[in-house]
């Protein structure tokens, strides 16, 4: 009968590394679909019609931001502005031409700011160890 064998120090690590790359791909849509529905249901019917549009308006910054904020957390600072960036950017763009938001530019600009405001706070933002940047060359 044989006895299992503890496993190696460092084993799983490919897994932990594809989890946060799954993670940190799928966090800016998850944070945005999570956070719009949270803002809608609870920030936005106790604030006045008169603020509302500024409300709108600051999520539109303000979640694309912590979703791109919350990839680079999981897969690092280079490795998080590719992958969050361009997850945020593109289901944006696709989401705002396919719901027929884009005849006005103000949503897609607020959220590109967003993204470029991530971007930015990105240098700042805590990470996971090791650092995924350099599974991207």
């Amino acid at each position: 009968m044989q006895t299992p064998q503890p496993p190696k120090p460092g084993a799983d690590e490919p897994v932990r590394t594809v989890s946060r790359l799954i993670g940190a791909f799928a966090a800016p849509v998850l944070i945005y679909l999570v956070v719009w529905e949270l803002a809608a249901r609870l920030l936005l019917p106790g604030v006045a019609a008169s603020g509302r549009e500024f409300v709108i308006n600051l999520c539109s910054v303000l979640i694309p931001c912590l979703g791109v904020l919350v990839s680079v957390y999981l897969a690092g600072v280079r490795a998080g502005r590719l992958l969050g960036g361009g997850v945020m950017s593109l289901f944006f763009l696709y989401l705002y031409v396919s719901s027929g938001v884009a005849f006005s530019w103000l949503p897609i600009l607020l959220t590109l700011g967003g993204v470029a405001l991530a971007l930015v706070l990105a240098r700042f933002c805590p990470t996971l160890k090791p650092d995924l940047g350099d599974l991207f060359g």
